[in-house]
């Protein structure tokens, strides 16, 4: 497809994995300011990359370079995606970001710059000012300006890896890889060299690696000092100040990890502890605190102190592999005893003694009930006896209470009496008559027997020793230890402060929403448990 004036190309490049549109402006012109032969830039560039294998590639141009179309079709065959982005008039930052950002696979993503100086400088500027800089990017750089790597030791930041082939002739390039000094500054080194006179005579050789792998590349920093965030936390990381204000690591798990880290790796290191003295976390404006945020924000090297690992903290920085697995635990005070003045109340519980008294009062109606279908039943199919003697009230003899012979006439008032006589160890004085009411005060005493049973040897347990509050053993008692008045409390900017914080449902949030603002935060976990042991009549457990 072309245009007046210029030639617009549209070059569709892919595999059977990608299918990559690559739009771009061909005009005829001079690279930085001289004459460069197209067929130039395309072995100078895969012998750079040529190692490398399952890589994504992205070219970036200020239409400076009439070698681009070749560029694009030569990496076609031999990488699954290449992308074209311009730089002109200036770099697009949301571009930037794309290629930065998003990844197809898990394989590297190789940025080649062929820009200006200037345009260099400004990309590179972007990339530091946005936190772009990543692991699984590195950066490739032609120029003609031998000079512009000077330029780019004070832009660059660590965690950028680049490459840069700097033209000294018309047809030689020196090579050189960035990599960090003993002073904590990114620097230059040369690697190799590159000529290109024609297909015959073209050849380069690198003494290193360009791009160093990782693990190797940070197998000896070589007698650096490194920052490290860090809060007195004990027993992970202990500190200590000296006389002259300054901040050591002193004991602790992790101060034994870092020691020897350092003899291992060659580096020394200084502590630095964050204004807030808190681990950090990833706030809704963006910004980061604590250890988490000396590290996001480049003020510190790494963070060693029992740090846990969060999906929110992880969009910020990077972790290790995890060495240390911890659990959390509730801390609460320990149960106050019981009032013995109500000891006899103890052995069932509120709901157990609500279902013995609603039993006891069903019991009266119920028996008053078989007795009395019994005595109608026997009325109607008794055909030989039409008169029955009734006896309706209670004859006294020496002393003893007699009941008639019909008990289903007695009131259901008499009945109830009876279950309760029974209940208290008093007796019963209805007669059972019929095997209907035998069945229901059988059942009655049997379901008495056990109850007193149980009840007697509950009471002599809680008589003969100290009985104790509930405790809180999970966060359940924890919500339902609310209404004892027991306030929960937090220690903010921590990980396990977040989860409650972010909760949409559940527990979490259920505890989250009756937690009291002036009582349940706290900065430091001691402050928490001093508080809760000071204040005791204002709350009662943290």
């Amino acid at each position: 497809m072309s245009g007046d004036g210029n030639q617009i190309t549209v070059v569709i490049v892919g595999s059977q994995k990608f299918m990559v549109l690559v739009i771009f402006r061909y005009e005829t012109c001079t690279l930085l300011g001289y004459d460069m032969e197209v067929g130039l830039l395309v072995p100078l560039v895969l012998f750079l990359l040529q190692p490398l294998q399952h890589i994504e590639v992205v070219i970036i141009h200020d239409y400076t370079l009439p070698g681009v179309n070749k560029l694009v079709e030569s990496f076609s065959e031999r990488w699954a995606a290449t992308t074209l982005l311009t730089a002109t008039p200036a770099p697009d930052l949301s571009q930037l970001l794309v290629a930065l950002t998003s990844f197809h696979t898990n394989d590297l993503r190789y940025m080649v710059l062929l820009c200006s100086a200037n345009t260099t400088w400004t990309v590179f500027d972007m990339v530091s000012r946005h936190n772009l800089e990543s692991k699984r990017v590195r950066w490739l750089v032609v120029t003609e300006n031998l000079h512009l790597a000077d330029s780019l030791r004070n832009i660059l930041r660590e965690g950028s890896m680049v490459g840069l082939a700097a033209r000294v002739t018309s047809n030689m390039y020196k090579i050189f890889s960035s990599y960090v000094n003993h002073n904590n500054q990114m620097s230059f080194q040369e690697v190799g060299a590159w000529r290109g006179q024609n297909e015959d005579r073209r050849k380069g050789s690198l003494l290193r690696p360009l791009f160093p792998e990782i693990v190797n590349l940070y197998r000896d920093f070589q007698g650096r000092q490194l920052v490290t965030s860090a809060v007195d936390y004990w027993p992970f990381f202990e500190l200590k100040v000296l006389e002259n204000g300054t901040t050591i690591a002193w004991r602790g798990t992790d101060v034994h990890v870092i020691n020897t880290l350092s003899s291992y790796l060659n580096f020394t290191y200084r502590v630095e502890v964050p204004a807030d003295q808190m681990w950090g976390t990833v706030k809704k404006d963006g910004t980061v605190t604590g250890m988490v945020g000396e590290v996001a924000n480049r003020r510190a090297h790494l963070a060693l102190d029992e740090i846990t690992i969060t999906d929110s903290r992880e969009t910020v920085v990077d972790f290790t592999d995890p060495y240390f697995f911890d659990t959390t635990s509730i801390v609460s005070r320990a149960p106050a005893e019981k009032n013995r003045s109500l000891a006899v109340f103890y052995p069932f519980t509120s709901l157990l003694w609500i279902i013995v008294i609603l039993v006891t009062l069903l019991m009266g109606p119920l028996g008053y009930l078989f007795s009395r279908v019994h005595h109608q039943l026997t009325q109607t199919f008794d055909s030989t006896h039409n008169e029955r003697s009734r006896n309706v009230g209670p004859s006294f003899d020496s002393g003893r209470i007699k009941w008639g012979s019909e008990p289903g006439l007695r009131g259901v008032e008499m009945f109830c009496f009876n279950m309760f006589r029974t209940i208290i160890i008093q007796g019963n004085l209805l007669p059972a008559s019929s095997w209907p009411l035998r069945l229901v005060f059988f059942s009655w005493y049997a379901f008495c027997v056990i109850l007193y049973a149980v009840y007697a040897g509950t009471l002599t347990s809680y008589l003969t020793r100290p009985s104790f509050e509930k405790p809180i053993d999970s966060l359940e008692d924890l919500l339902e230890a609310r209404e004892r008045g027991v306030v929960g409390a937090l220690t903010t900017g921590t990980s396990i402060a977040k989860i409650f914080e972010t909760a949409s449902s559940g527990i979490f949030k259920a505890i989250y929403d009756v937690m009291d603002p002036s009582r349940s935060f706290y900065p430091t976990f001691m402050t928490a448990v001093e508080s809760a042991s000071i204040n005791i009549d204002n709350i009662p457990n943290v």
